[in-house]
């Protein structure tokens, strides 16, 4: 699959974060759809074609990640996950076995699009 073909799913509840990689990502051939909390996330697996890729921020209001990633795998099992937080206390080995990726926040950018090509 080509990463044009990608489809990526943004699962934040901070509208800054969820906009900045939208654009970041259908500049570079994404294609990018967003949730702001883990009620919408499940949701949009139950209707929709499941993405190739989710980004999953795990403190979010509601339903946060870490609620949701066990009920995200059984929905879709093929989709990657990357956990991308800004709590760096919130890394936990216990994720190793959902979870493809754990990135925190403040990292630069090009580590979260370089875990992205290797994922798709």
């Amino acid at each position: 699959m080509t990463r044009n073909n990608a489809k990526i799913l943004i699962a934040d509840d901070n509208i800054d974060i969820r906009e900045m990689l939208k654009d970041v990502l259908a500049e570079k051939g994404y294609l990018v759809e967003t949730v702001e909390n883990g009620y919408e996330l499940l949701g949009y697996l139950k209707k929709k074609s499941p993405p190739n890729v989710i980004i999953l921020d795990l403190m979010m209001p509601e339903k946060n990640g870490i609620e949701v990633l066990s009920a995200v795998k059984e929905l879709s099992p093929d989709t990657r996950i990357i956990i991308y937080t800004g709590f760096q206390r919130c890394k936990d080995p216990n994720y190793a076995n959902i979870v493809d990726r754990f990135l925190i926040k403040s990292e630069k950018i090009e580590i979260l699009l370089q875990a992205i090509e290797e994922l798709t």
